[in-house]
């Protein structure tokens, strides 16, 4: 029945990628509070009816125009705001990634206490008080490795007097990679193999220092030199000479062993546990390989791949 009634909701859809709050999509009705105020309405104007007091009917009407102009305000404040999905942070299964979005009003006009946050979740408040567009970092918890679709997201605001609530549904092209979760496991002992660069100084080693040269994407950070920076010198990496370093391959079919979820989680530990130290690693994944390698880019397109083994193309 609920999924039946879901499909009869007005919902904002994105539109090159931006969704807009059009007035017919916005939900609006009383809060708990709001009832009481209306109780109360009811039993000031009885009131002033039985007692033909002038002064009770002045009042009764003033709140009645206060409670009016809090719906249209309510409804306003959410009015004509537009939403684009950014990226997300990619995490490891059981942590809280965050969708980042951007929210803003072409017409420059003021919005507040705008609560968002996706169904069962955490929800974040972010005002939005001019044309710029604001960065807003909506959690949602991960579960399970893979592709993330957090569905709809919801918006609502009981601006200004918190006697109503309006809200509204966004379909979102948002979309998350989540890493399998780590876990600590022995890997076979003759795979995967241990093998010697053979390619000779090229500055990457870890044994004499031979210079700087400047900063690519990709690069260690463990290798930036922060005292060059501090000294306005630009980023600058430091290079080494003996780059003979080990090579080592992750086979994940070196791990019969363990189940599919088990193994990417222990080699999801391994990249995490190599990448940190002076070691090419590569993985073999299925039909997947990935050449040797060692940096943050090459870490994360480890990660990513474990993340999306078995998704169909």
């Amino acid at each position: 029945m609920r999924q039946r009634l879901i499909q009869f909701l007005r919902v904002v859809r994105p539109e090159g990628g931006e969704s807009t709050i059009g007035g017919r999509k916005i939900y609006i009705l009383p809060t708990r509070y709001g009832l009481v105020f209306g109780v109360l309405l009811i039993t000031l104007l009885v009131a002033s009816i039985n007692y033909a007091n002038n002064p009770a009917f002045i009042l009764t009407f003033l709140l009645t125009g206060v409670f009016i102009q809090a719906i249209f305000h309510t409804w306003r404040n959410l009015l004509d705001l537009h939403l684009h999905w950014q990226q997300a942070d990619p995490v490891f299964a059981g942590e809280t990634t965050f969708f980042h979005f951007q929210l803003h009003d072409p017409k420059g006009r003021a919005h507040y206490t705008i609560q968002l946050g996706f169904n069962e979740q955490d929800t974040v408040v972010a005002p939005c008080v001019d044309e710029h567009r604001k960065i807003v970092k909506i959690p949602f918890l991960s579960r399970q490795r893979g592709r993330l679709n957090p569905g709809r997201l919801t918006l609502e605001t009981r601006f200004p007097l918190g006697l109503l609530r309006a809200w509204c549904y966004l379909e979102t092209e948002a979309e998350a990679i989540i890493w399998p979760r780590p876990m600590e496991g022995q890997l076979d002992q003759t795979e995967p193999a241990d093998e010697g660069s053979r390619e000779g100084d090229r500055g990457v080693g870890t044994d004499d220092f031979t210079g700087y040269r400047g900063y690519r994407p990709g690069d260690s950070l463990a290798q930036v030199s922060w005292k060059a920076l501090a000294g306005e010198k630009g980023l600058l990496v430091k290079q080494f000479g003996g780059d003979r370093v080990s090579q080592l391959w992750l086979d994940f079919d070196a791990l019969s062993d363990h189940g599919t979820e088990q193994r990417l989680s222990i080699l999801a530990h391994t990249v995490q546990t190599l990448s940190s130290q002076p070691v090419h690693y590569g993985l073999r994944l299925g039909d997947l390989e990935i050449a040797p390698g060692d940096g943050d880019s090459h870490r994360l397109q480890c990660l990513e791949a474990l993340a999306l083994y078995g998704e169909s193309s």
